[in-house]
C-alpha cells in the first residue's frame, strides 16, 4: 500500500532524510540541544519543517553559525552546515558548545 499523499511530497521526503541522517544519530530522551546552521541549511530546514518539529527532535535553540553567541556549556550542539568554503573554520572555532555530531 502506498503512503498517504502528505508523506510523499518533496518536503516530507527531505524532512524524513534530515531526521534519519542528522537527528536520529544523537537523540537522547530528555536532552535538549542547540542547533547551529549556515544560510543554506537554514533555508533548507525552514522549507521542510516547523519549530514544533524541531522541538520534538530535542532542539530548543537555533543559531546562525556566523553570529557571536554566548557560551551555553550545559547543552550539546548540533552543527548542520553545508560543506562549502563559505563556512570558515573561525566560525566553527567560535562555537562554545560541546558538539553532538
Amino acid at each position: 500500500m502506498a503512503p498517504p499523499v502528505s508523506e510523499r511530497g518533496l518536503k516530507s521526503v527531505v524532512w524524513r532524510k534530515i531526521k534519519t541522517a542528522v537527528f536520529d544519530d544523537c537523540r537522547k530522551e530528555g536532552e535538549w540541544k542547540i542547533m547551529l546552521l549556515d544560510e543554506f541549511t537554514t533555508k533548507l530546514l525552514s522549507s521542510c519543517c516547523k519549530m514544533t518539529d524541531l522541538l520534538e527532535e530535542g532542539i530548543t535553540v537555533i543559531e546562525n553559525i556566523y553570529k557571536n553567541r554566548e557560551p551555553v556549556r550545559q547543552m550539546k550542539a548540533l552543527y548542520f552546515i553545508s560543506p562549502t568554503p563559505k563556512v570558515p573554520m573561525e566560525a566553527l572555532r567560535r562555537g562554545y558548545w560541546i558538539p553532538c555530531h
